[in-house]
């Protein structure tokens, strides 16, 4: 089955995974974009842009002459990206948060909530934002 993932994310996670790991480490030169790309099977576009968003991110470095490397102080940078990643989609779920929660939802959803406007104030609440707007 394909992963829902665009392919520039996979070779970003991919990436991601590797120095998170130690596979790969801080000064380890990777692949010219068209070289990666061959290698994968992908276009350089797509390869580019995971490059470009690991760079943004920290994890690589690239100089012209020198090449594409893993950035110093990578490693706690992937750490951080993961931890935000697991975060994002959701993490581990706890049976007894999930039903304390089900009630509250099942009362915001029968007063017309969607569950984007229920989860945006989930994140609200978690925030801290006592002063949100109501609807």
């Amino acid at each position: 089955m394909p992963s829902p993932q665009p392919p520039y994310e996979q070779v970003r996670r991919e990436i991601l995974e590797q120095v998170r790991t130690g596979e790969l480490t801080p000064g380890d030169r990777l692949p010219a974009i068209r070289t990666h790309a061959a290698d994968l099977g992908l276009a350089p576009g797509t390869v580019a842009r995971a490059y470009k968003l690991l760079e943004e991110g920290r994890i690589i470095v690239t100089r012209r002459g020198a090449g594409t490397t893993i950035a110093p102080g990578a490693v706690e940078a992937a750490r951080e990206q993961a931890a935000t990643a697991e975060r994002e989609s959701g993490g581990p779920v706890d049976a007894g948060l999930v039903s304390l929660f089900a009630g509250p939802i099942a009362t915001a959803r029968a007063r017309g909530a969607r569950d984007v406007e229920i989860l945006a104030s989930v994140r609200a609440a978690l925030a801290g934002d006592r002063d949100a707007k109501s609807s």
